[in-house]
């Protein structure tokens, strides 16, 4: 059996179907009025969904080496957007070419679009070392680029091991089909019942949404809590 073709990898997709749930639970009762199937029981099948998709590819020893290893990645990618303030308070950024934009792609915690931008970024800062500042200065380069150094072998290790997880077994390729197809259904109908008269709410069901809530889930949950 052959995946549905989801915008999440397989170890992210029981956090991103937690946090459609959490919306879910709350406007149950709004999804219930214009689809009855949308009830306790369709609720309680989806926590059972969640909780088996977590077992099969959340857990184990490689299941716990993606999760903590996620983790680690947008720390690194936290602490570099943190330098990004350093190299504005030491370095001349008026002669550094699409700064902003450099920051903005840091900002949005995009690895692969970081690991592209950073070698030519470094470029830049090595030839606008300022005299009076440059111990300080090549310090901060070090950094980013001890930073860069380490944020490729995470990208090169995640990436195996997601390889080997596309190896699964069929029932976990249906167990994950099947959640797909219903977090599927319940962005349609919250698209439609809010995207009206709650734009609000409606954004919460959108995939762009959910991508950024489990970028944000790897940034702030703490390592020990990852790996439960």
């Amino acid at each position: 059996m052959e995946t549905i073709d989801f915008p999440f990898s397989f170890d992210e997709m029981p956090v991103a179907a937690k946090f459609l749930l959490d919306s879910y639970s709350r406007d149950m009762s709004d999804f219930n009025r214009l689809y009855p199937i949308f009830d306790e029981k369709f609720k309680n099948r989806l926590n059972e969904q969640i909780k088996r998709a977590k077992e099969y590819v959340c857990c184990g020893p490689e299941g716990v080496q993606i999760q903590n290893l996620r983790f680690g990645i947008y720390k690194r990618i936290e602490s570099l957007n943190s330098m990004m303030l350093e190299v504005q308070d030491n370095f001349p950024v008026s002669r550094i070419k699409e700064f902003d934009k450099i920051v903005e792609i840091i900002e949005k915690k995009d690895l692969k679009a970081i690991l592209k931008v950073i070698p030519k970024f470094v470029v830049q800062l090595e030839a606008n070392i300022p005299r009076e500042n440059a111990e300080v200065t090549q310090t901060i380069i070090d950094r980013i680029l001890m930073l860069f150094q380490v944020l490729k072998l995470n990208k090169i290790e995640l990436n195996r091991l997601l390889n080997s997880r596309g190896l699964l077994k069929e029932e976990v390729f249906r167990c994950l089909n099947n959640l797909w197809a219903t977090m599927q259904d319940i962005m349609e109908i919250g698209q439609d019942l809010y995207k009206k008269s709650d734009p609000m709410k409606c954004v919460e069901y959108e995939s762009n949404y959910l991508k950024m809530k489990v970028k944000s889930f790897w940034m702030h949950t703490s390592e020990d809590l990852v790996a439960s």
